[in-house]
This record gives C-alpha cells, structure tokens and sequence, in this order.
C-alpha cells in the first residue's frame, strides 16, 4: 500500500466539531480536527459505527441463497442476472477480484477499519480529557465497546470459526488497531485468531464495566447498556463459554418468561397492522421496540437483489423451503408464514424475503432521480439474544430451560390462537405453543425432520480438538432445533454462515456456471479471503488450497477512493405482495 488513507477518514469525520477560524494558519497543518471537549468526542463516536453492511457477504455465502440458474429437475436453466458481479464470486466461494463497490470485501475491510480507527481517537482525546480531571467513562464504554464489535464482525467474515485456544493459535485472526495511526506507511502484520478474540474480550469486558445510557438521544443507534450485554452473549456463544453466554443473556432478558416474551419483536403489530412493505419495514427497525437493541445504518445496496430485475442469487428453492417456509417441530410446513410475513414479487419462484430487508432511498437530486441506498440493519436483538442463550443452556444439559426459551421464541410467532401452532389444555387454560423435549427429538432425530441434510453437523463425534463440535448424541436434536430457529430468526442478516462455519455443517452450492460445490467442515474457504488490494499490498492472505500466503505485512486500509457514488434509483416492475397459504 503506497498511501496510507486512515486520517484523510477521520478528517472527513471530524471536519465538523470545530468551528473555522478567519486565518489559513489558524488550522492543524495535517488537517485533524482537535478533539478537546467531551462534546467534541460524543459527536466522533458518531462515527464509530461503520457504514458498511456485513450481511451480504455471509448471507450470499450461506445456505440461505440460491441459484436461480441452476439447473432444476428436468435439467432447465434460467437466464438471469444478478446486481453485480461479484454475487457470482461470493456465491462460488472465490476472492471478489471485479468489484470494490458497496457490500464488497473491500467495503466492509475500510468501512469497518474507518469506525475502528474513530474509537482510537476518540480513546486518545479521551485519556487527555481523563487527565485533566473529567468524567469520561460513558464515552469511553462506547468507543471500546464499537472497537470490539468491529473487530469482530471482521473475524466473522475474514477468518475462521473460533475453535478453541489451541487450534485457534494456528488459524490467522486479524491486525487489532489499539492506537491511532502517526505514520504515513505503517507496517502491519496479522496475529492469530485466539489472540485477536482476547483483545475483543479484553475490550468488551472494560467497554461492559463503563457502558452508559445516560447522553445518547436515541440510545439504540449506540452501544447501550442491553446491546452491550447482547453483544458479550453472542461473542461468548460463539467463544464456547456458555456460562457466559447465559448471563449476559439473563441481564438482557431477565429470567421470567412473560416478561421476556414481553420484550421480543412485536410479530402481531407487523403482521395484522401494517398494511405494506414500507409500513412494515419500519416495525422492524423501529427504534422504540424493546426487541431492537443496536441498529445501524449502512450505505448497501443488498436489497436490490430481490428485486426481479436481479433475481439469479436469491432465497429461494431449498433455501426458501428450509429457512422461511420450512416445517417445524409444532407448525406445519409453510404455517409459519401465517404470522410471519413473508413477501415476494408476484410469485415466489424466485425469492421471498421479510420486510426488514428493505431499502431507503435518500434523494440528492429529486429532479433527476439521484440519491444514495441506505439499508438499516438490526445488529442486536432480544428474539436473537434468546436463542443463544437456548443454545447455550443445550450444552449445559439444561434441556427444560433450553426448551422453554425455544417455546417463547414460538410465541413470538404465534398470533391471534392460530390453529397452525400446536396447544395443549392446562386445567382451563389454552397453552400455545405447546413444544416439548419429546416433540423436539422426534423432528430433528434425523436431518432436521426433513429431506435435507444441510443441518447434520459433521463431523458427528470428531475427536480432534477444535476440528468441530463434538456433540452427545442426545443433545443433538436441541442442537438441530436451535440452529433451525436461528436461521429463521436471522434470515437476511449474514448470521446463518457464522452457525453454519463454528458447527462445521456441509453446506452445497449448485451453480449454472459449474456444476456443484461443497464447503466441508475443515475447508479454507469458511474465512473469506481478504481484499485483493490488501493482499497485494503485503498483508497475508488466507490460506487456499492452490493458493499461498504472501505475509510480507501492509498497511490496513486499501487506498482508494470507497465512497458511494449517488445512482438513480432504479423503477422495477413487478407487485409486490405477502405469500399466503
């Protein structure tokens, strides 16, 4: 990397905190913005959240997307076309190479090394601040908490699953920025995965101690006190630290079972009340319902690839019938969309997908129709932050509680006494949702419950170290269940890929352009391989199996210009309407 770029972000960041002064010399010569009240900080920490959208590059990984082209049963291909190229590289499990545009490896490495490189400075005008005697503890719980966060969605997408300290030691982690960059071509060098995931923890665990509600106006676009807790309950599940895991999900849920039904997405108020996609869009990532702990906002044009106009890689097919329509262990197949709306263009052939998958156009020029997409994403949640907790209480044998966390996340979904979700008669009382341990192994004892094996985790009873989970026979079923309901739970957000790579599940892709692939549970190709621009600048890539690894070192941020470009907001035909049964 012949230019480094990391201040020229942060000037942009920071031009406005400070008013102008009438003489030129007036001004910092490198162009940095003086960080000297808490004010001033505050407003960084605005930009301690990067703009860039993680989601699709795990989704489209996934087993979530399909082909469309694909050929089907009586060997018939399809024609289309997908929004951009590099959905036909992410989708084959190859680098991007021809695109750096939004939601592209590239994208997200600077967008989230940006928000990263916005909480060092603020923690450095913090610590001057600290010594001058003022309280800077809430500022300082955020940007470590952001700093945390962003270097962990970056493990999500460019390394391996954590698999224990031991193999962990072996897998590569990343470059973890704990200093604001002084020098104009820094050298940088990637440190294992096992010690980038002790620095998230250290960082979360100080950001936990510190963490704060009390400046934000709207306090779920910043890391608040429950999405902080969310946040560790996730990053545990993940670290196999079920203790944890459950509490830190116990201080965001609580521990009784209406009152934590009380605080998960409101199903009904989306479902029965809104009366269109745009209306419900809105219920999803409204800020004021206690399921939303963290939203952020991204410029991504994801969205767009429901569209028909780009309809090759969509959820649809065996995506589509084991995710969103599947059959579960007390609804019936496709029931669950009763309540649950699913949505599609006029038919849903070649896709569907929820509300929260919706874009915001933001119009620069409305004369001309120039503007930017945005997408609003929902980081953090309670409906999320239960599951993990089910998962968690899976593998301390705690079966009844796992089971009843699992039975109110089904109550989420159970509107109006629907008669597609089983019930049962306690004295003169209708219990809904009626699953039970029984019910559950019955369904998932093999594949699922269904014809379809992307669910058996493999390798059954790997003994190795870290190679995967290794799995008593009888807990696997609650296994199965969790998984299940997390991928419904998830669906659009990139979070299946993550369950999919710390379980090492077989997942296959179908292609027309090759004839199948599939990712095994010790491929290379689960760390998504690094930004070409960062590889040929020196850092190290990730292993391939016909490829090797430069590791001369480089400077984090790809050079170049990465900012969105306004585009005219594309007219596409097609209705836009709710499956129904």
């Amino acid at each position: 990397m012949k230019k480094n770029t990391l201040y020229i972000i942060i000037a942009l960041a920071c031009a406005g905190l400070t008013g102008c002064k009438d003489s030129f010399l007036d001004k910092n010569p490198d162009m940095r913005a003086t960080i000297d009240t808490k004010e001033k900080v505050r407003l960084l920490l605005v930009s301690a959240y990067s703009d860039a959208n993680t989601g699709p590059l795990m989704e489209y990984s996934s087993d979530n997307i399909v082909d469309n082209n694909a050929p089907d049963a009586s060997g018939h291909t399809k024609s289309l076309v997908p929004l951009d190229k590099m959905y036909d590289e992410i989708f084959a499990w190859e680098p991007v190479v021809s695109s750096g545009a939004q939601d592209s490896p590239k994208h997200l490495w600077n967008g989230h090394y940006s928000a990263i490189a916005a909480c060092n400075q603020a923690l450095k005008a913090i610590a001057e601040l600290e010594a001058k005697g003022i309280n800077m503890s809430a500022e300082k719980g955020e940007a470590l908490l952001s700093r945390a966060y962003h270097h962990f969605l970056l493990t999500c997408v460019f390394c391996q699953a954590y698999k224990g300290a031991q193999t962990s030691s072996q897998d590569l982690g990343l470059v973890y920025m704990t200093e604001p960059e002084t020098s104009v071509k820094p050298v940088y060098h990637r440190e294992t995965l096992d010690k980038t995931y002790a620095h998230i923890e250290a960082d979360l665990e100080a950001g936990l101690k510190l963490v704060s509600d009390e400046y934000y106006t709207v306090p779920k676009y910043h890391f608040n006190v429950k999405a902080a807790h969310a946040f560790a309950a996730r990053f545990y599940l993940y670290k196999r630290d079920w203790d944890k895991v459950i509490e830190h999900a116990d201080f965001v849920l609580g521990t009784n079972p209406d009152m934590t039904r009380a605080m998960l997405f409101d199903n009904y108020n989306a479902h029965v009340t809104c009366t269109d996609f745009e209306q419900e869009s809105y219920a999803w990532i409204d800020p004021n319902s206690p399921s939303n702990l963290l939203i952020m906002t991204h410029m991504s044009s994801e969205p767009y690839t429901s569209y028909p106009s780009y309809a090759r890689y969509q959820c649809a097919g065996d995506a589509l019938d084991y995710s969103l329509l599947s059959a579960g262990p007390i609804w019936k197949k496709r029931a669950l969309i009763a309540s649950l709306s699913v949505w599609s263009f006029g038919s849903d052939h070649y896709g569907s997908f929820l509300a929260k998958h919706a874009d915001f156009f933001e119009f620069t020029d409305k004369v001309n129709g120039y503007g930017y997409i945005h997408a609003i994403t929902r980081q953090l949640t309670t409906n999320e932050t239960l599951l993990c907790r089910a998962e968690a209480k899976v593998m301390k044998n705690n079966l009844s509680g796992a089971v009843e966390d699992l039975r109110t996340w089904c109550l989420a979904y159970d509107i109006n006494d629907r008669p597609t979700m089983d019930t049962m008669m306690i004295g003169d009382s209708v219990v809904r949702a009626n699953l039970t341990q029984e019910k559950i192994k019955m369904f998932y004892s093999n594949s699922y419950g269904l014809d379809h094996n992307a669910v058996v985790l493999h390798p059954e009873g790997e003994t190795a170290e870290g190679k995967a989970f290794t799995i008593d026979s009888k807990l696997l079923p609650f296994v199965r269940c969790c998984l299940h309901f997390r991928r419904i739970e998830t669906v659009h957000d990139g979070w299946r890929w993550m369950d999919l790579k710390r379980y090492g599940i077989e997942i296959t892709h179908k292609s027309a352009s090759w004839k199948e692939q599939t990712l095994t549970y010790d491929d290379p190709r689960w760390a998504i391989q690094l930004p070409q621009e960062v590889i040929l600048a020196g850092l190290e890539a990730n292993p391939r199996i016909d490829q090797s690894s430069s590791g001369q070192g480089a400077s984090v941020l790809v050079p170049g210009n990465t900012e969105p470009k306004p585009i005219i907001k594309p007219i596409f035909g097609g209705t836009l309407s709710r499956l129904t049964e």
